[in-house]
């Protein structure tokens, strides 16, 4: 008799250790969703650092295309094929 209370209390320790590892992984706070969670974290942070850096790029574009002649004039030629007062253009096929 003394065995089989023995047996069924090593079978509700392991039926309750069972249930408690299983939210420790499975739970909405658990290990598996704080590692996708993790993770998600990671690919925002790279997504924000490559904003940043796009960011930083158009602000510098922004500061030339205010102050700087030279590089207007180059978008002027290259994107809207604008030329100065007595240039000659020849297309080249």
């Amino acid at each position: 008799m003394n065995f089989k209370k023995l047996s069924l209390t090593n079978i509700l320790f392991a039926c309750l250790s069972l249930g408690c590892i299983g939210l420790l992984l499975f739970s909405d706070r658990g290990f598996i969703s704080l590692w996708q969670l993790k993770k998600e974290k990671l690919e925002i942070q790279q997504d924000i650092n490559s904003l940043r850096q796009q960011i930083a790029s158009l602000e510098k574009e922004a500061e030339k295309l205010e102050f700087d002649e030279k590089y207007i004039e180059q978008i002027a030629r290259e994107k809207f094929r604008m030329v100065r007062p007595g240039e000659k253009v020849f297309k080249v096929e």
